[in-house]
Protein backbone atom coordinates (compact mmCIF):
# COMPACT_ATOMS: atom_id res chain seq x y z
CA UNK A 1 0.00 0.00 0.00
CA UNK A 2 1.16 3.17 -0.91
CA UNK A 3 2.62 5.40 1.79
CA UNK A 4 2.91 2.60 4.50
CA UNK A 5 5.80 1.38 6.02
CA UNK A 6 6.14 -2.24 7.35
CA UNK A 7 7.72 -2.06 10.91
CA UNK A 8 10.69 -3.88 11.42
CA UNK A 9 10.82 -6.94 13.04
CA UNK A 10 12.42 -7.20 16.47
CA UNK A 11 15.30 -9.25 15.97
CA UNK A 12 16.58 -9.76 19.81
CA UNK A 13 15.65 -12.39 22.23
CA UNK A 14 12.90 -10.64 24.07
CA UNK A 15 9.56 -11.40 23.79
CA UNK A 16 8.74 -8.50 21.71
CA UNK A 17 8.07 -10.04 18.64
CA UNK A 18 5.18 -12.20 20.27
CA UNK A 19 3.62 -8.65 22.23
CA UNK A 20 4.15 -5.04 22.39
CA UNK A 21 3.10 -5.36 25.82
CA UNK A 22 4.89 -6.57 29.01
CA UNK A 23 3.18 -9.26 30.79
CA UNK A 24 0.01 -8.91 28.46
CA UNK A 25 -1.65 -6.18 30.12
CA UNK A 26 -2.72 -3.54 28.03
CA UNK A 27 -1.23 -0.08 28.54
CA UNK A 28 2.44 -0.86 29.69
CA UNK A 29 4.39 -1.07 26.38
CA UNK A 30 7.71 -3.11 26.85
CA UNK A 31 10.37 -0.83 26.04
CA UNK A 32 14.43 -2.10 26.23
CA UNK A 33 16.05 -0.07 28.75
CA UNK A 34 18.41 2.08 27.33
CA UNK A 35 22.34 1.14 28.05
CA UNK A 36 24.06 4.14 29.18
CA UNK A 37 26.88 5.35 27.27
CA UNK A 38 30.78 4.09 28.73
CA UNK A 39 28.95 2.49 31.99
CA UNK A 40 30.29 -0.42 33.25
CA UNK A 41 28.26 -3.64 33.63
CA UNK A 42 28.21 -3.74 37.21
CA UNK A 43 26.93 0.17 37.42
CA UNK A 44 24.22 -0.91 34.84
CA UNK A 45 23.03 -3.36 37.69
CA UNK A 46 19.70 -2.75 39.55
CA UNK A 47 20.82 -1.54 43.11
CA UNK A 48 20.09 -4.37 44.92
CA UNK A 49 22.00 -6.72 42.77
CA UNK A 50 24.63 -4.70 43.26
CA UNK A 51 24.45 -4.82 46.73
CA UNK A 52 24.37 -8.32 47.09
CA UNK A 53 27.49 -8.53 44.88
CA UNK A 54 29.25 -6.02 46.92
CA UNK A 55 28.17 -8.33 50.41
CA UNK A 56 31.33 -11.08 48.61
CA UNK A 57 34.16 -8.12 48.78
CA UNK A 58 36.22 -7.85 52.02
CA UNK A 59 37.66 -4.98 53.62
CA UNK A 60 40.27 -3.72 51.22
CA UNK A 61 38.83 -4.52 47.75
CA UNK A 62 35.13 -2.37 48.76
CA UNK A 63 37.39 0.56 49.55
CA UNK A 64 39.22 0.23 46.30
CA UNK A 65 35.72 0.37 44.77
CA UNK A 66 35.09 3.27 46.04
CA UNK A 67 38.48 4.80 44.42
CA UNK A 68 37.03 4.62 40.82
CA UNK A 69 34.16 6.60 39.97
CA UNK A 70 31.31 8.38 41.65
CA UNK A 71 28.62 5.86 40.94
CA UNK A 72 31.11 2.88 41.91
CA UNK A 73 31.90 5.62 45.37
CA UNK A 74 28.03 5.81 45.94
CA UNK A 75 27.58 2.19 46.23
CA UNK A 76 30.65 0.90 47.68
CA UNK A 77 29.54 3.37 50.42
CA UNK A 78 26.28 1.80 50.68
CA UNK A 79 25.20 1.40 54.59
CA UNK A 80 23.73 -2.16 53.64
CA UNK A 81 27.23 -2.98 51.67
CA UNK A 82 29.23 -2.32 55.12
CA UNK A 83 26.53 -4.14 57.83
CA UNK A 84 27.06 -7.52 55.55
CA UNK A 85 30.67 -7.25 55.73
CA UNK A 86 30.37 -6.17 59.56
CA UNK A 87 28.76 -9.06 59.80
CA UNK A 88 30.95 -11.69 57.89
CA UNK A 89 34.11 -9.69 59.29
CA UNK A 90 33.15 -9.57 63.25
CA UNK A 91 29.42 -10.92 64.08
CA UNK A 92 25.75 -11.23 63.78
CA UNK A 93 24.80 -10.90 67.37
CA UNK A 94 24.75 -7.12 66.42
CA UNK A 95 22.14 -7.17 63.82
CA UNK A 96 19.70 -4.83 65.43
CA UNK A 97 21.39 -1.70 66.53
CA UNK A 98 21.45 1.41 64.30
CA UNK A 99 25.10 2.88 64.48
CA UNK A 100 24.88 6.55 64.68
CA UNK A 101 27.40 6.97 62.04
CA UNK A 102 26.44 4.61 59.74
CA UNK A 103 27.50 0.85 59.19
CA UNK A 104 30.60 1.89 57.48
CA UNK A 105 32.04 4.17 60.09
CA UNK A 106 31.25 1.14 62.49
CA UNK A 107 33.07 -1.17 60.84
CA UNK A 108 36.09 1.21 60.98
CA UNK A 109 35.90 1.39 64.52
CA UNK A 110 35.37 -1.64 65.01
CA UNK A 111 38.09 -3.25 63.45
CA UNK A 112 40.55 -0.16 65.20
CA UNK A 113 39.45 -1.65 68.64
CA UNK A 114 39.62 -4.89 67.60
CA UNK A 115 43.49 -3.86 65.81
CA UNK A 116 44.44 -2.03 69.58
CA UNK A 117 43.28 -5.49 71.49
CA UNK A 118 45.67 -7.65 69.15
CA UNK A 119 48.31 -5.07 70.03
CA UNK A 120 47.57 -5.12 73.66
CA UNK A 121 48.44 -9.16 73.82
CA UNK A 122 51.36 -8.20 71.28
CA UNK A 123 52.92 -6.56 73.84
CA UNK A 124 52.30 -9.14 76.76
CA UNK A 125 54.33 -11.74 74.23
CA UNK A 126 56.73 -9.31 73.66
CA UNK A 127 57.49 -8.29 77.51
CA UNK A 128 57.64 -4.74 76.80
CA UNK A 129 56.70 -2.61 79.90
CA UNK A 130 57.11 1.03 77.41
CA UNK A 131 54.87 -0.65 75.11
CA UNK A 132 52.05 -1.17 77.74
CA UNK A 133 52.40 2.04 79.61
CA UNK A 134 51.94 3.45 75.74
CA UNK A 135 48.53 1.20 76.01
CA UNK A 136 46.93 2.26 78.52
CA UNK A 137 45.70 5.61 79.36
CA UNK A 138 47.00 7.90 81.87
CA UNK A 139 43.98 8.29 84.29
CA UNK A 140 43.18 7.68 87.94
CA UNK A 141 40.30 5.35 87.75
CA UNK A 142 42.36 2.62 85.24
CA UNK A 143 42.02 -0.95 86.76
CA UNK A 144 43.44 -3.76 85.92
CA UNK A 145 42.36 -7.44 87.21
CA UNK A 146 44.54 -10.17 86.57
CA UNK A 147 44.05 -13.95 86.48
CA UNK A 148 44.72 -14.00 90.57
CA UNK A 149 42.46 -11.79 91.49
CA UNK A 150 44.82 -8.98 92.16
CA UNK A 151 43.13 -5.64 91.87
CA UNK A 152 45.12 -2.47 90.50
CA UNK A 153 44.14 0.88 90.47
CA UNK A 154 45.74 3.90 88.53
CA UNK A 155 48.06 4.30 86.03
CA UNK A 156 51.38 4.25 88.21
CA UNK A 157 49.61 0.70 89.86
CA UNK A 158 48.72 -0.62 86.93
CA UNK A 159 51.91 -0.24 84.94
CA UNK A 160 53.86 -1.70 88.09
CA UNK A 161 51.69 -5.01 88.15
CA UNK A 162 53.06 -5.33 84.53
CA UNK A 163 56.40 -4.44 85.60
CA UNK A 164 56.23 -7.41 88.19
CA UNK A 165 54.72 -9.94 85.68
CA UNK A 166 56.94 -8.99 82.92
CA UNK A 167 60.39 -9.81 85.03
CA UNK A 168 58.85 -12.47 87.07
CA UNK A 169 56.46 -14.59 84.90
CA UNK A 170 57.71 -16.99 82.31
CA UNK A 171 56.86 -16.54 78.78
CA UNK A 172 53.17 -17.43 78.14
CA UNK A 173 51.31 -19.71 75.69
CA UNK A 174 48.05 -18.96 75.21
CA UNK A 175 45.34 -18.84 72.05
CA UNK A 176 42.49 -16.15 72.24
CA UNK A 177 39.29 -16.75 70.39
CA UNK A 178 35.65 -15.71 70.65
CA UNK A 179 36.53 -11.66 70.57
CA UNK A 180 33.61 -9.70 70.69
CA UNK A 181 33.59 -6.33 70.61
CA UNK A 182 30.94 -3.71 70.97
CA UNK A 183 31.36 0.23 70.39
CA UNK A 184 29.28 3.20 71.70
CA UNK A 185 30.59 6.53 70.75
CA UNK A 186 33.92 6.92 72.78
CA UNK A 187 33.94 3.36 74.15
CA UNK A 188 34.92 0.15 73.55
CA UNK A 189 34.74 -3.01 75.30
CA UNK A 190 36.02 -6.39 73.89
CA UNK A 191 35.06 -9.86 75.30
CA UNK A 192 37.12 -13.27 75.10
CA UNK A 193 38.38 -16.56 76.11
CA UNK A 194 42.27 -17.24 76.45
CA UNK A 195 43.16 -20.51 76.99
CA UNK A 196 47.08 -21.22 78.14
CA UNK A 197 49.06 -24.25 79.33
CA UNK A 198 47.78 -24.12 82.49
CA UNK A 199 44.69 -22.20 82.78
CA UNK A 200 41.55 -20.58 80.89
CA UNK A 201 40.12 -17.43 81.39
CA UNK A 202 37.21 -14.88 80.88
CA UNK A 203 38.67 -11.62 79.64
CA UNK A 204 37.28 -8.15 79.03
CA UNK A 205 38.73 -4.82 77.55
CA UNK A 206 37.43 -1.96 78.32
CA UNK A 207 38.89 1.01 75.66
CA UNK A 208 38.11 4.95 75.62
CA UNK A 209 38.73 6.83 72.91
CA UNK A 210 41.53 10.07 73.40
CA UNK A 211 43.12 12.29 71.10
CA UNK A 212 42.18 10.33 67.53
CA UNK A 213 43.30 6.87 69.39
CA UNK A 214 42.31 4.14 71.25
CA UNK A 215 43.37 3.71 75.14
CA UNK A 216 42.92 0.71 77.32
CA UNK A 217 41.45 1.83 81.21
CA UNK A 218 40.64 -1.65 82.11
CA UNK A 219 41.51 -5.10 81.86
CA UNK A 220 39.69 -8.12 83.77
CA UNK A 221 40.96 -11.35 83.61
CA UNK A 222 38.98 -14.21 85.44
CA UNK A 223 39.66 -17.83 85.71
CA UNK A 224 36.98 -20.31 83.96
CA UNK A 225 35.31 -22.33 86.80
CA UNK A 226 34.88 -25.45 84.17
CA UNK A 227 36.68 -25.51 81.06
CA UNK A 228 34.80 -28.60 79.81
CA UNK A 229 31.55 -26.66 79.61
CA UNK A 230 32.61 -25.14 76.77
CA UNK A 231 33.29 -28.01 74.56
CA UNK A 232 36.87 -27.01 74.46
CA UNK A 233 40.23 -29.43 75.01
CA UNK A 234 42.93 -26.97 75.83
CA UNK A 235 46.51 -27.24 74.39
CA UNK A 236 49.31 -25.11 74.73
CA UNK A 237 49.83 -22.27 71.83
CA UNK A 238 52.73 -20.58 71.50
CA UNK A 239 51.90 -16.93 71.27
CA UNK A 240 54.62 -16.99 68.73
CA UNK A 241 52.81 -19.22 66.03
CA UNK A 242 49.76 -18.06 66.78
CA UNK A 243 49.65 -14.41 68.46
CA UNK A 244 46.08 -13.65 67.91
CA UNK A 245 42.61 -15.26 66.18
CA UNK A 246 39.56 -13.60 66.31
CA UNK A 247 36.75 -14.10 64.35
CA UNK A 248 36.58 -17.73 65.05
CA UNK A 249 33.52 -19.29 63.61
CA UNK A 250 32.41 -15.91 62.13
CA UNK A 251 32.35 -14.35 65.02
CA UNK A 252 34.37 -11.99 67.12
Amino acid sequence: MVGSSKKKACECSCSCARSSYANGSAGEKYEKPDRQSGASMMEQLVPEITTHALSYLDYPSLCRLSMTNSSMRRAANDDSAWKSLYHKDFTVEQDSIRPANGWKAYYAATKAVVSINSEFYNIIRERSLPEMSHLWLRADYVKCINGSGELFTGYNSVMESWGVAFNWHQPVNFQVCDVRVRVLNEMAWVTMKAFTNVNSFHVTNVYEFHDSRWFMVHHHSSMMLNDGEYGVTIYAYNIESRPYTHGVGGDT
